[in-house]
């Protein structure tokens, strides 16, 4: 029977953690959560996964970062908080290597925790960077299109706002430039971390067509660490009870294909 535990991390870190029922050497999962979404995650995303990882032999914590959701405000570096609260959790579950993620701006910071600790030898990316570019384009067309006859008022009405300043993805995350998401995707695959990155049609702001993924992290897009899904007719926040099954399934299918 699994078991379930709440753990304070220090730093305003505070998660739940799920065991499995027998005791297991595979990598100690991490969920992050996002935006105004408490560790729960969306829809009760991350409890339902990580329930099902548990049955399936993983532990699993469920993080309420410092300044995100429903946790206390932040008191330090996000990134250095994190390590620290890794530290932690290593005394605690005995464990050394994790996988960390996340949707959205979770999935920002799990990047940068694992470009700054060794520990971290997996990635889960909902929706995270992307550089716009001609695919981009290409998909963006092919979404105008086809709406049909919406598409000319929908490209009227961006002439007219051509001027206007608009917030977008890059206001709102913290991404790096494109240079540098290659540099680091590079580094990250030749450690041997394993990536699992899945674009929604949410996401349809800056990616519309798979290509855009070899376009942004270059060679290391190709890896055989690396796992690829675009799920255009999916929304952001997986708010279909059978879109978050399917990525459920997804998960937990990559999850075996790391053991």
């Amino acid at each position: 029977m699994i078991e379930e535990v709440p753990l304070d991390l220090g730093g305003g870190l505070t998660g739940i953690l799920t065991r499995p029922a027998q005791p297991t050497t595979r990598p100690l999962w991490i969920l992050l959560n996002a935006g105004f979404i408490p560790r729960s995650g969306p829809f009760r995303l991350h409890v339902d996964l990580a329930r099902a990882l548990a049955r399936d032999g993983i532990a699993v914590l469920r993080v309420d970062q410092p300044g995100v959701g429903n946790a206390p405000p932040k008191r330090g570096d996000d990134v250095a908080v994190l390590v620290q609260g890794l530290d932690r959790l290593c005394a605690i579950s005995g464990a050394s290597r994790f996988v960390l993620g996340g949707l959205c701006s979770a999935a920002d910071q799990a990047w940068k925790v694992a470009l700054t600790d060794a520990r971290v030898c997996g990635l889960l990316l909902l929706d995270p960077y992307a550089a716009r570019g001609a695919w981009f384009r290409l998909g963006q067309l092919r979404l105008l299109l086809g709406r049909g006859g919406s598409a000319v008022r929908t490209v009227w009405r961006r002439l007219r706002r051509r001027h206007v300043a608009a917030l977008g993805d890059r206001d709102l995350r913290d991404w790096p430039d494109p240079a540098a998401a290659r540099r680091q995707a590079a580094q990250l695959v030749a450690r041997g971390v394993a990536l699992l990155a899945l674009y929604t049609g949410g996401a349809a702001a800056y990616f519309t067509d798979r290509r855009q993924f070899a376009a942004t992290y270059g060679a290391s897009a190709r890896s055989a660490r690396v796992r690829l899904h675009h799920w255009p007719d999916c929304d952001h926040m997986f708010m279909r009870h059978e879109d978050r099954q399917r990525l459920q399934q997804a998960i937990i299918d990559w999850a075996r294909a790391l053991a």
